[in-house]
């Protein structure tokens, strides 16, 4: 971690160092008044019981209470700074100044220009106490100045000098160092506490954002019930409606069937009658396919596997379709290998088929080609609608198969699809199977069922065997 403080703990720092640097100066001018009391009082004592040598210590220390009392009163100006440098200024020149009036007068000049080194020694710890590290040092070299000048007037040697200067560096370096340590504790308890509150605000961050998350995934899965209900009150509706469909369809079934039989064979109106049968039986399995997607999703329509001709199916599609293939001038071929059965549930997969080749007559091009195919290769088994329509770009191959899908591709030449091509998908799959969208020579669109060659059945599902019965 960077040890250097940012711009705004240094501005901070600053701020509380210049409040301190006001105390430190109360506190430090309240402590020269003390000691400047007690050494008036004692040096007026000894001067007023006869030692006439204390006689210029009290109007000195009276000159100084004064200054310090003024230094004191200005403490909270602008002007902090500045008045501890010159109180600092102020204490070495009394020092000085008393023991220089003392020297002559004492009858141990040696004594009094030692006794000194411990006043300089206060006065050098007394400005550390300002929080500004040149003067303390400063006040330490004009002190060491000052009472080498003392003691070489009273005629100590210069040994004595070099180690009172070396003293005073000390003290003054001491002093510094404490200062400092203050100074770094005081910067680490800024960044312990601001990185306290960052994490704490980091946490209340991280709280509010997990309860606008949890409020968020609440309101998201309210809104997916509602619309899951709304889903499933719609799919009721639709499976009520398409039943009800098959009433009038059957009626419509009815009479066409006894129209076929009325009617004398080979006469064009009872080919008209068959084609109507085909296009109602083809309405029929629409309907299925609607009713049959819910129990397909739920796993609740097993198909009933058995062998079948493949041939019929493919034919039943084509006559469904002959009428609106023939309204397009769109040409139906089918092509299977003779006599090729399917294992499966025919009445699934002719509906699979269905679908696969409404779409492809829908979007295939007016005079073209539907092709409906069967075959088998490699233990697979197969069912493939292609047409000579426009191509379905790769990227929007996997969506045609979803639920409910009504992708716009006007510009493809395409109006989307619905359950048709989702049912065939569900159809597939519980045969086992897979139903893609491939490439084929000369074709633009194939669509092709692959199914496991598969056992058959030896019982049909009760759903598989009314799947059946439509037919």
């Amino acid at each position: 971690m960077d040890k250097t403080p940012p711009v705004a703990f240094e501005n901070e720092l600053a701020r509380v160092v210049a409040t301190q640097r006001r105390r430190v100066l109360g506190a430090g001018a309240a402590v020269r008044l003390v000691g400047t009391a007690v050494f008036f009082a004692v040096s007026l004592g000894l001067w007023l019981t006869g030692a006439r040598d204390w006689a210029h210590y009290p109007p000195l220390l009276l000159c100084y209470g004064g200054v310090v009392a003024l230094l004191f009163a200005l403490r909270f100006r602008p002007v902090t700074k500045q008045l501890g440098i010159v109180q600092s200024l102020v204490d070495v020149g009394l020092v000085f100044g008393l023991q220089q009036l003392a020297l002559p007068m004492s009858p141990f000049p040696a004594g009094v220009a030692g006794f000194s080194l411990g006043l300089f020694a206060l006065v050098v710890a007394l400005s550390g106490l300002e929080l500004m590290p040149w003067l303390v040092y400063g006040a330490a070299g004009l002190a060491s100045l000052a009472q080498a000048v003392l003691m070489h007037q009273a005629g100590v040697g210069p040994g004595a000098m070099v180690v009172a200067a070396v003293t005073l560096v000390l003290v003054a370096a001491v002093s510094h160092y404490g200062t400092g340590r203050l100074r770094q504790l005081a910067m680490d308890l800024s960044h312990a506490e601001v990185s306290r509150q960052l994490e704490a605000r980091r946490t209340t961050e991280v709280e509010d954002a997990h309860r606008t998350i949890e409020r968020m995934l609440s309101e998201a899965h309210a809104r997916n019930a509602q619309l899951e209900a709304l889903q499933a009150h719609q799919e009721q509706l639709m499976q009520f409606l398409v039943h009800d469909l098959r009433s009038p369809l059957s009626a419509v079934t009815l009479s066409l069937s006894w129209m076929e039989q009325e009617l004398p064979i080979g006469t064009p109106l009872v080919e008209s009658v068959r084609t109507g049968l085909a296009v109602t039986a083809r309405l029929d399995r629409m309907i299925s396919d609607l009713l049959d997607v819910p129990r397909l999703e739920q796993g609740r329509l097993s198909p009933r596997k058995q062998p079948f001709p493949v041939a019929p199916l493919l034919d039943e599609v084509r006559r469904s379709l002959d009428g609106a293939a023939r309204l397009r001038k769109i040409k139906l071929e089918l092509s299977s290998p003779p006599g090729l059965q399917l294992v499966g549930d025919q009445g699934l997969l002719i509906r699979v088929v269905e679908n696969l080749a409404t779409n492809a007559l829908r979007y295939a091009p007016s005079g073209g080609r539907v092709r409906l195919e069967a075959g088998e290769a490699e233990g697979l088994q197969w069912l493939a609608v292609r047409n000579d329509g426009i191509a379905i770009p790769p990227e929007a191959r996997e969506s045609l198969f979803d639920k409910y899908v009504q992708g716009s591709r006007e510009k493809e030449g395409r109006r989307g699809y619905g359950l048709g091509l989702y049912f065939s998908r569900l159809a597939a799959e519980a045969h086992g199977g897979k139903l893609t969208v491939e490439d084929a020579e000369g074709w633009a669109t194939s669509f092709v069922l692959r199914l496991p060659r598969a056992q058959a059945a030896s019982q049909p599902s009760p759903d598989a065997t009314a799947v059946q019965q439509r037919f």
